[in-house]
């Protein structure tokens, strides 16, 4: 059976890895220290998948995916989140 699970990742200028086993379904933040990220978890096996989130303007390394951007209470903020690749 499937269902949808939140994680987050902090704002922090490290990776981080999550143990998925479906799509990422959305992202979005309440706070600006974290960006949180909805999934579909399975029966499956999992795969570790590493996140980190950039602000706008931030250099990117290569070999990485754009997940989502998250706009932080206020609206100064934008975060973006990528994934390794």
């Amino acid at each position: 059976m499937a269902a949808i699970y939140r994680y987050e990742v902090p704002v922090d200028d490290r990776w981080h890895p999550l143990q998925l086993s479906g799509e990422i379904v959305h992202v979005d933040c309440r706070t600006v220290h974290a960006v949180e990220v909805w999934a579909i978890r399975t029966d499956g096996p999992t795969q570790t998948r590493s996140f980190r989130v950039y602000g706008t303007g931030q250099p990117l390394p290569d070999a990485v995916e754009h997940v989502g951007t998250a706009i932080a209470p206020g609206g100064q903020l934008v975060w973006h989140l990528i994934e390794a690749v």
